[in-house]
């Protein structure tokens, strides 16, 4: 009997790119997202209006990047998991990489609304100004703040979840998951 392991598939060049290009862009996007609205004084300040635009800039970009990745993942399946994980860690699987996606979405979108209902322009890549999403409400802003602030945290938590549990399969378990994507 062959006792050697079955060779795993790895993620299309592309599907690997868009990962850790992603990851690139994002972890220090919503560091600096964490920086500006907590570590910061609260005070308007010359170089906390440069680290916000600098945020708004990139923001929207993230949207075009999630769409793109998702037409990629729709259009080309990626590698089967292997039979050892068990379902229950597949469902887990499927779960997190959804919501990952849906927050990805969802916490740009929310700063895109963000910046609409204080009226305030939304630029992107330094090329553009993007429509408002809303007409300026600032009765609204509170509120738009907080769904923002939250659903960013929830990103941050899911991509510190993914991080751990690649790390997991990688250390813990010494299999071959987390080599699938690099």
């Amino acid at each position: 009997m062959d006792n050697t392991p079955a060779p795993f598939q790895r993620y299309s060049l592309v599907a690997r790119l868009f990962h850790w290009g992603m990851a690139a862009i994002i972890i220090p996007l919503w560091l600096l997202g964490f920086y500006v609205g907590r570590i910061m004084p609260h005070a308007a300040t010359p170089q906390k209006a440069l680290l916000l635009l600098i945020h708004k800039e990139i923001g929207p970009f993230i949207i075009i990047l999630t769409v793109l990745r998702l037409v990629w993942r729709v259009t080309h399946r990626p590698p089967a998991m292997s039979s050892d994980i068990p379902e229950e860690e597949r469902l887990a699987v499927q779960v997190g990489h959804f919501a990952l996606y849906a927050m990805m979405l969802v916490v740009p979108l929310t700063g895109w609304f963000r910046s609409s209902v204080h009226g305030l322009p939304i630029p992107m890549m330094w090329i553009v100004d993007l429509p408002p999403l809303a007409h300026k409400a600032p009765v609204f802003v509170p509120l738009v703040n907080v769904l923002h602030q939250f659903s960013s945290w929830i990103l941050g938590v899911l991509i510190a979840g993914h991080g751990i549990a690649a790390l997991l399969h990688r250390y813990g378990r010494r299999d071959t998951v987390m080599d699938r994507m690099l």
